[in-house]
């Protein structure tokens, strides 16, 4: 534009020349460029101090002890792990994969209530497809996810069979070691392998609900379960020939590098220690909260910032208490306890009762203990507790507000008959006997424990449930993300018993 120090122009003159010029200069819509985003201002506002003064006081840092050191699913011995956890070949009828009950894409587990192993309808199902013969359920306990179980450094399954156990001796030597139900509680397994996860994947095989079925029947002891399964994925001594197509040798031999022949190259210690280098390759721990607790303030909503201090803060102060028993990184202490979630289902002893660690260490403390579970990713784990009796966080958070009415309205919903998976069925009856008995049974005993409700409000409770959401790793809710935990087309199925469940399952 001419200068106005040289030249008076009117005002109309003048606008008409700018709005001209500057259309002129400006790009055709399809050469725009958009702006460069700019990131929200980092202001800590009060409950952002106070958050950072309980993320101090409790030693948090974001960062889980484990997550660097994972396997990563892209090597050679988790591949083969990944081939074997999806292969029918180790269920014992050849009807059912680990895979089955632990999907990457259903939060690690199987989206029901309470699994169905060896007597699915539809091998191929998972999540709420999967429907049991004659609606028959006979296993007691919820499937746990297998997401993070690698970081797990105390014990595993619902009552801590798989344990991580050190002793002193009277010179003050500590010893070390892994016990599980072959060596019986509190002795040492020789053959467990170095991870408690290798351990665990060493169980649901010998199951004869979960895994093992009808087959095998001279298999007298656990490892001759194992011995067999061994046999048939290396083709060798009695089951020989006991898969129609089997490369599984070529396999073994390109993950662990070696051209030794199949009895020595196949064991079962060689596939549980794949299993549980595929297992372990599941560490998914980048959410939000730690993106907080690394310093982005803008990573949590104001209700999930409310959610967490609820969390921290013990329920004498007006909080929650969670952290009691849900601390640390993991959000678990490891311990046992008795909460008094519903007992339903077949349970454990002939009154349908599931004493849960008393089982196995009957102390009173023990008596309806379950092992606490990481709270990562909780979002995509339900059904929760150890037979799944809560479909909903909601559900869980009113529970620990009020354990009784919680139960109450657990079997106003019409207990295991009220459950997504057991709408439908003719035997849901079956699963509520005793039910009511053994809950009251639970909640006598927690009544009288150390335990103490959080008088949370309607309010408090969605803000705490929003805190939950916030330890959801991303690619944890993401299928495409997921998909490298899965064997694609172009992955070798040795056997040709892969599950495969296409889009085929609800959950």
């Amino acid at each position: 534009m001419m200068s106005k120090q040289r030249y008076f122009l009117s005002a109309f003159a003048a606008l008409t020349v700018f709005v001209g010029s500057a259309a002129a200069s400006q790009p055709s819509p399809q050469n725009k460029r958009a702006p460069t985003p700019t990131k929200p201002p980092q202001i800590a506002n009060e409950l952002d101090n106070e958050l950072s003064a309980l993320i101090t006081q409790f030693g948090i840092t974001g960062h889980v002890a484990g997550q660097s050191s994972a396997p990563n699913i892209n090597d050679p011995i988790p591949q083969l792990g990944m081939q074997l956890f999806f292969s029918k070949a180790l269920g014992g009828e050849k009807s059912v994969a680990c895979a089955s009950c632990h999907h990457p894409k259903l939060g690690g587990g199987d989206s029901l209530s309470l699994p169905i192993g060896v007597n699915a309808i539809d091998a191929d199902t998972v999540g709420l497809s999967r429907q049991a013969m004659n609606d028959e359920i006979d296993i007691p306990r919820n499937s746990p996810t297998i997401f993070n179980v690698g970081l797990a450094t105390k014990a595993l399954f619902w009552d801590g069979r798989v344990e991580q156990v050190s002793q002193e001796d009277e010179a003050g030597n500590v010893s070390t070691f892994i016990s599980t139900p072959d060596s019986g509680f509190g002795l040492a397994d020789s053959n467990a392998g170095d991870s408690l996860v290798e351990a665990l994947s060493r169980f649901p095989v010998t199951s004869v609900q979960e895994m093992r079925g009808s087959a095998f029947n001279d298999a007298q002891t656990n490892d001759d379960v194992r011995s067999h399964l061994a046999q048939r994925i290396g083709d060798y001594g009695v089951e020989s020939g006991g898969l129609a197509t089997n490369a599984w040798l070529a396999e073994f031999r390109k993950a662990f590098n070696s051209e030794a022949d199949a009895p020595s190259l196949i064991t079962f210690d060689s596939i549980d220690l794949a299993l549980g280098q595929y297992q372990s390759s599941l560490t998914l721990v980048d959410n939000n909260w730690n993106r907080y607790v690394k310093g982005n303030k803008n990573a949590l909503k104001p209700a999930q910032k409310r959610g967490a201090k609820l969390f921290f803060t013990q329920a004498a102060e007006g909080g929650a208490g969670c952290v009691n028993c849900h601390g640390g990184e993991r959000f678990t202490n490891d311990g046992f306890f008795n909460l008094a979630f519903p007992q339903y289902g077949i349970g454990k002893n002939d009154d349908n009762a599931d004493l849960g660690r008393g089982l196995i260490d009957p102390q009173i403390q023990n008596q309806f203990a379950f092992r606490v579970p990481s709270l990562l990713n909780i979002e995509l784990t339900a059904p929760y507790g150890h037979a799944g009796a809560y479909e909903t966080l909601e559900q869980v958070v009113a529970h620990y507000v009020d354990p009784e009415t919680a139960i109450d309205a657990f079997f106003e919903r019409g207990g295991a008959c009220g459950l997504k998976q057991f709408a439908q069925s003719s035997q849901c009856e079956l699963l509520n006997a005793n039910a009511r008995v053994n809950s009251q049974a639970a909640l006598t005993l927690l009544q009288s424990s150390p335990f103490v409700a959080a008088p949370l409000d309607s309010a408090q409770q969605k803000d705490l449930v929003a805190f939950l959401r916030a330890l959801t790793d991303n690619c944890a809710k993401d299928k495409r993300c997921l998909q490298k935990w899965i064997p694609g087309p172009k992955t070798v199925d040795p056997d040709n018993l892969r599950l495969n469940v296409l889009s085929r399952h609800k959950g």
